[in-house]
């Protein structure tokens, strides 16, 4: 029988590239499965199946959103507002 997580918000595609979606991993299965917050995982339509992996954030990928998400994270939260 599969369990039922608490609702969680839709899955984040990162990006789109032909037949690849990269996707945010949500941070509660991220917390279940004991990954770091922002692992992204790869869905890959190959031979009439689908390929995954995980892409783990790396130290300074973290440094490198942080340093954005300071710089620019009061006009991302505005435009969130403004899209509301």
């Amino acid at each position: 029988m599969i369990g039922m997580l608490e609702k969680t918000d839709e899955l984040k595609t990162v990006k789109l590239q032909k037949d690849t979606w990269i996707l945010e991993v949500p941070a509660e299965i991220c917390q279940k499965e004991g990954f770091a917050e922002g692992t992204l995982v790869s869905l890959t339509f190959k031979d009439s199946g689908i390929q995954t992996s995980y892409i783990h954030p790396t130290e300074k990928a973290q440094k490198s959103a942080e340093r954005f998400v300071g710089k620019y994270g009061d006009f991302m939260k505005e435009m969130e507002e403004i899209d509301d």
